[in-house]
């Protein structure tokens, strides 16, 4: 049984991010999540161009095509916050050695890497490969940095591909990944088939993405209870570093903003029978 506290109903405000490095095609952002510090990568605006280009070029089939993943987004920083905090029915933290988390659609892999940061092995999963190849080089980073070898491996995995199997995971993470309606639905679906598969608690965290709405409303469809199916507004940050204009505003420093965040249990699948502490 899991406890259902909201860290962020208690705890401080977040500390914004900041820049910490440059190089070539790549940011480093400093994240700071109560007292753990990570580090991730983001791609620079001449790799944001490169992917805005090809968004812009595909045909028809592939409108849902993004060039969102390399950039870190607030929900992010919100959702590792919680997953680094995350405690059991007797009080020990739920991600440890030996638990595993599954991040979808993962960007720059900040819960991932928060989650391995406190001994989980985490799994980072996006369609494209250009933020997994961000995520390993952030993974080697932090390790090198915190004195330790990150349990992140990286694969490609489309959550809108119903063909391909959900891996299995204590814990699955999603953050700022429903800009399209088709997402949200998709998402949803995951959600339930982890929890009816044997994942103990699912976290998304979202900015009020136009996809939002299908997503809960596919949750309730397919059979999350609907007093169950609704996010809770937290507090979070935008980086505060340059991007495309097609993909949001170029900020000159960090923004205050609310996040959502969702957090469900089999418990809320209807008909489950449990209950939580």
């Amino acid at each position: 049984m899991l406890s259902v506290l909201w860290l962020s109903a208690l705890a401080p405000p977040l500390t914004p991010p900041r820049v910490s490095g440059r190089g070539a095609g790549w940011v480093e952002v400093a994240v700071q999540l109560d007292e753990v510090s990570l580090t991730v990568l983001e791609g620079d605006v001449s790799v944001q161009d490169e992917l805005v280009d090809s968004a812009l070029t595909v045909d028809d089939s592939a409108a849902d095509e993004d060039p969102y993943g390399v950039v870190l987004w607030p929900a992010a920083q919100a959702v590792a916050r919680e997953l680094v905090a995350l405690t059991d029915g007797s009080g020990e933290p739920l991600l440890r050695s030996g638990s595993v988390l599954l991040e979808l659609g993962a960007g720059t892999g900040l819960c991932s890497i928060a989650a391995a940061s406190v001994g989980a092995t985490a799994l980072a999963t996006d369609y494209r490969p250009e933020p997994l190849e961000l995520i390993e080089r952030a993974t080697a980073s932090n390790s090198e940095r915190l004195g330790k070898a990150l349990a992140v491996t990286t694969s490609i995995f489309d959550i809108c591909d119903e063909a391909a199997t959900l891996p299995p995971a204590d814990v699955v993470a999603a953050a700022d990944v429903l800009y399209f309606a088709s997402t949200g639905r998709a998402l949803a679906r995951r959600c339930v088939q982890a929890l009816r598969s044997g994942t103990r608690l699912v976290v998304i965290g979202d900015c009020d993405r136009p996809g939002r709405g299908a997503f809960l409303e596919e949750l309730v469809a397919e059979g999350v209870s609907p007093s169950a199916a609704r996010f809770q507004d937290v507090s979070g940050w935008t980086a505060g570093t340059a991007r495309n204009d097609l993909v949001a505003p170029d900020d000159s420093a960090p923004r205050a903003v609310s996040v959502g965040v969702l957090k469900l249990h089999a418990a809320d699948l209807e008909g489950s029978g449990a209950g939580i502490e």
